[in-house]
């Protein structure tokens, strides 16, 4: 059976050896509080090395265990139910049903090929009065599309006039594989106004749970008190080995090996949909774990679910990804980086026969 499912990292990607040193590095040098109960907002020196690197107060840096339960914590402390929190159409699943669980209505906001649709948005921020965005600009999960600088600069500004918070997601943002960086969304907003989240799941390991948020010192104040009363403590053993993997030179040639890997197996996902699938619509992203596809009419996930299934291969129900269900009845969501190329061409040899060409 291939999956063509979650957004896990290669097994292979795992820099098994080097966490084992970091891990017994950081118990022989500051074991005893790496042990202890370190609180909110997590392991101190890695903490001060967030700030130090994102140019901020470590007061204005979070620790936690993923940055999806930071967003938790996020719409606990700045939200309540009833608040509307606008979203990009698709996104994030998780998310969706994060700000269902608290009650938020969620607003969706449509995605064109180079970020967020700038007229809905400002739509939706003057009519609805939304509290957040949320918004992943590079290499957007489920769609692979990345936010123009353009965008990012009248993002910044919608939000300054409509008084909304931005939520800038960026879990990809370091797994570039061509072309330049972009600047942060952020660069171009108010400090206050926007609260960045990211995480080492992508570019580590998940099992490490490390997220974290950088955002103004009230808002982390906010978080840390309750986060405080909700889990004590995050997982501090792991936060001291991340601190030693960064410190130790192991994080950047990491990265480079991670684009190494990751690099071919984007090119040859867009070449496989070039040859195969050519009449649907994808996005042809620069980096990051995803590429979306929209398939022609005639489609449906419906059908094509138990199809693939039953012919050896798994695939997401697209519909999951939009809070209207029936706007990703043809959206099919191409997670590359945990399969090799003999994968992804066995892959698409099941799907192929399966896509209707419309």
């Amino acid at each position: 059976m291939i999956h063509l499912t979650r957004g896990a990292p290669a097994p292979e990607s795992y820099a098994t050896d080097d966490f084992a040193d970091c891990f017994a590095k950081a118990m022989k040098e500051d074991g005893e509080r790496a042990c202890a109960y370190n609180g909110a907002p997590g392991y101190a020196p890695l903490v001060e090395l967030l700030a130090e690197r994102n140019h901020v107060e470590p007061a204005q840096v979070f620790l936690g265990n993923g940055s999806l339960e930071l967003f938790g914590f996020i719409a606990q402390t700045e939200l309540q139910p009833g608040d509307k929190v606008l979203v990009e159409g698709p996104s994030y699943d998780r998310t969706n049903l994060l700000l269902k669980r608290r009650g938020s209505i969620p607003i969706e906001i449509p995605l064109e090929s180079d970020g967020v649709d700038l007229n809905a948005l400002e739509d939706a921020m003057k009519t609805d009065s939304p509290k957040i965005f949320y918004c992943i600009p590079d290499f957007q999960n489920p769609t692979g599309t990345t936010m123009s600088v353009a965008k990012r600069k009248a993002v910044a500004g919608l939000a300054e006039k409509y008084n909304v918070l931005i939520i800038e997601d960026s879990p990809y943002r370091s797994l570039r594989y061509f072309g330049e960086d972009l600047p942060e969304l952020a660069s171009f907003a108010n400090p206050d106004r926007v609260i960045r989240a990211s995480s080492f799941s992508k570019t580590m390991a998940p099992g490490f749970r490390i997220g974290y948020i950088v955002g103004s010192a009230e808002i982390v104040k906010r978080v840390k008190a309750y986060a405080g009363n909700t889990y004590i403590a995050p997982g501090s053993v792991a936060q001291a080995a991340a601190y030693q993997f960064i410190v130790g030179g192991y994080f950047e040639s990491n990265l480079e090996k991670l684009k190494a890997l990751y690099r071919p197996r984007l090119v040859r996902t867009l070449e496989l949909l070039d040859e195969r699938l050519s009449f649907a619509q994808y996005a042809r992203p620069e980096g990051g774990f995803f590429v979306g596809v929209t398939l022609p009419e005639g489609n449906d996930m419906e059908t094509l679910i138990p199809a693939a299934k039953a012919a050896g291969l798994n695939i997401t129900d697209g519909r999951g990804f939009y809070l209207n269900p029936a706007l990703g009845s043809r959206f099919l969501r191409i997670p590359f980086c945990g399969l090799n190329a003999k994968e992804l061409e066995t892959a698409f040899e099941i799907l192929t026969p399966l896509v209707k060409m419309g």
